[in-house]
């Protein structure tokens, strides 16, 4: 039993030791631990929240409240047909989205300038499973969502660590 003890001691001091997080949880430089999302859709707000949390992250109401202001230009989803079956119904399609966003101070000083983002996600649509093919266009788009999230974080983490 000792011996079980110190095995699973030895494995988690060298799991920690070797850099090893959670996924989902994303070391942020301090001035990430408060951020308010400015502009973004509903759809992106919850993404963005339930990203961060994981990384105890608050997403403030109030823009006096934060440390850090993603501020969201121009978010758009478009979906269209990529083909079509010889009796003319779609059978792919092409989720794209896209967004700019800036970094700014709880002021509106610009910490960093626009940046876009593009992500863009095919997928078969099978005419005998027409609302498992919704479902999947849902799921895809939270896909997208996420995506955006951690590109927005991971360029926010390496342009706040270079100051």
């Amino acid at each position: 039993m000792m011996i079980t003890r110190v095995l699973v001691l030895g494995l988690a001091l060298m799991t920690v030791a070797c850099g090893y997080h959670l996924r989902g949880a994303i070391e942020l430089p301090e001035q990430m631990r408060k951020v308010y999302l400015k502009n973004a859709s509903q759809s992106l707000q919850e993404q963005f929240t339930k990203t961060l949390k994981a990384s105890s992250v608050d997403v403030v109401k109030e823009i006096s409240q934060a440390g850090l202001v993603v501020a969201v230009f121009n978010e758009q989803m478009d979906r269209r047909v990529l083909s079509l079956s010889s009796t003319g119904k779609a059978n792919e399609f092409e989720l794209n989205y896209s967004l700019d966003y800036e970094l700014q101070d709880a002021s509106g000083a610009v910490l960093k300038k626009i940046q876009s983002i593009e992500i863009t996600r095919e997928y078969y649509n099978d005419q005998e499973a027409i609302i498992a093919k919704t479902n999947e266009e849902t799921i895809i788009q939270q896909e997208l969502y996420l995506q955006a999230v951690k590109k927005i974080v991971n360029t926010t983490r390496s342009d706040l660590a270079g100051k």
